[in-house]
């Protein structure tokens, strides 16, 4: 033993330590994290039928929401202010109209699976190594590009914006991202949200197209996937500048790709084994039961659970701005129905066509090139447009393709805002950039729904 390292010294460097875990988790965010994982557990178990359950999630949302208030940055507590304050403004409109009823539980449930479901795949990170640690690239040209935009979209399909940040950081120049890699890297992530059930936007769009199943969802999705990259590759492959001779790629560890294929293989067996329970029922819980299994395997039960425990107390809480948002947004979208029951809108058809289908992508893509979160529009348009009774395929496929191309192309969003707060990207080359991949993804979405639901 080192003379200096007394048994005196290491309690002082255990209670600093201590003290700087206290002070980047305060026992109220730290509790926070224990209600997000209650919620969660009772989230799955009133999704499963146990509706009893949903008062308690909610409840569990709400607290977590409220210990968490402080960590927010001040414009997002601004925006949760004003959807709190439409979807209130909306119930009184509607109580003034003559609605009497006062929907406490809809307002506590409306998005609590959409909420459980994002904190829970976080938890897939205990499990997930992207990188090849024996490689340091995988070389250059068309087969680094692939390997990498394959990489990047397998893992982000699982554990989301994690493993987008990590290719990101680690194929940037510098501070920055060049043309190729940024929009390659950036789409190839956005491009998971056309089917992956671990996504907000699937979850989203299966609870505001009522109906639309996951598994039908992906023969209209899957092949739009595949024109994303084909896009991609050809505008760099085209391009004058750039281009991907010069494309470093990143050292994929193939040999995690089992953790991908592990979870939608479990999905779709217990979405086959229980077709009554909801997609979002059913990845929240495997989300957080097969890393406890695996981990269990891997070291032993005591082991996996204590990392689950203190995953939860420590990590849950950096899920805060999720949690805002997609709450005020619940609170927003109750309002909005109720209102919408009270004062019927109409948009001057009848049916809902494959035509008026186009017609409100191309709105929504409009308002997510200014700026508006696709979950603020897609909340709006489905009260608008329920009483078409809409073809829940076709307007499930309209809202994933808008949250997907809108993230990418909307200078504002919070893809774009990451990249631009961390690789010094800015708002007009995030909008520039993207413009025609946009358009072409517009496109592309508007001629495959024409012939398919014509």
């Amino acid at each position: 033993m080192d003379p200096a390292e007394t048994p005196e010294s290491k309690n002082d460097v255990q209670q600093a330590t201590a003290v700087t875990e206290l002070t980047r988790n305060p026992p109220q965010h730290r509790l926070a994290g224990g209600l997000m994982l209650v919620m969660i557990v009772t989230s799955v178990l009133g999704g499963a039928g146990l509706s009893d359950f949903l008062w308690v999630s909610g409840l569990s949302a709400l607290a977590s929401l409220i210990l968490l208030w402080d960590r927010a940055r001040a414009v997002q507590q601004i925006q949760c202010a004003i959807f709190f304050g439409i979807g209130f403004i909306c119930l009184l409109i509607a109580w003034l109209q003559g609605y009497r009823e006062l929907p406490i539980k809809q307002l506590l449930t409306q998005n609590h699976l959409l909420i459980s479901l994002l904190c829970a795949v976080s938890f897939l990170r205990l499990i997930t190594q992207t990188r090849d640690k024996r490689a340091k690239s995988t070389g250059n040209g068309t087969r680094a590009f692939w390997q990498t935009l394959i990489g990047v979209h397998l893992f982000s399909s699982v554990i989301n914006l994690s493993a987008f940040i990590i290719f990101a950081d680690a194929l940037k120049k510098g501070l920055t991202l060049d043309r190729t890699t940024a929009t390659s890297v950036q789409r190839s992530f956005a491009l998971a949200a056309l089917w992956s059930p671990f996504f907000a936007s699937m979850g989203t769009c299966l609870l505001y197209a009522p109906g639309a199943r996951w598994a039908d969802l992906l023969f209209f999705s899957l092949p739009l996937c595949a024109v994303g990259f084909l896009l991609t590759w050809a505008e760099h492959r085209f391009r004058l500048q750039g281009g991907l001779n010069d494309f470093e790629g990143y050292p994929v560890n193939v040999r995690a790709f089992w953790v991908p294929s592990l979870m939608m293989i479990c999905v779709l067996i217990a979405h086959e084994a229980l077709p009554e329970v909801s997609v979002l029922v059913l990845v929240s819980a495997l989300a957080v039961l097969v890393p406890t299994l695996v981990l269990s395997v891997q070291r032993s039960l005591v082991t996996a659970l204590l990392t689950v425990r203190d995953f939860s107390l420590n990590r849950l809480p950096d899920t805060y701005g999720e949690l805002l948002l997609f709450f005020s947004t619940g609170v927003m979208a109750t309002g909005i129905s109720v209102l919408m029951l009270k004062n019927p809108f109409g948009l001057g058809v009848s049916t809902f066509t494959p035509e008026v289908a186009i017609g409100l992508m191309a709105v929504l893509l409009f308002f997510a090139l200014i700026g508006v979160h696709a979950i603020v529009t897609i909340v709006a348009a489905s009260a608008v447009v329920a009483p078409l009774d809409p073809d829940p395929l076709m307007l499930a496929l309209v809202f994933v393709v808008t949250w997907s191309v809108g993230s990418t192309g909307g200078p504002i969003s919070g893809l774009n805002l990451a990249m631009q707060g961390r690789y010094g990207i800015t708002a007009y080359q995030c909008f520039a950039w993207n413009l025609r991949y946009t358009l072409g993804m517009f496109a592309a979405t508007s001629i495959w729904i024409l012939l398919r639901f014509s």
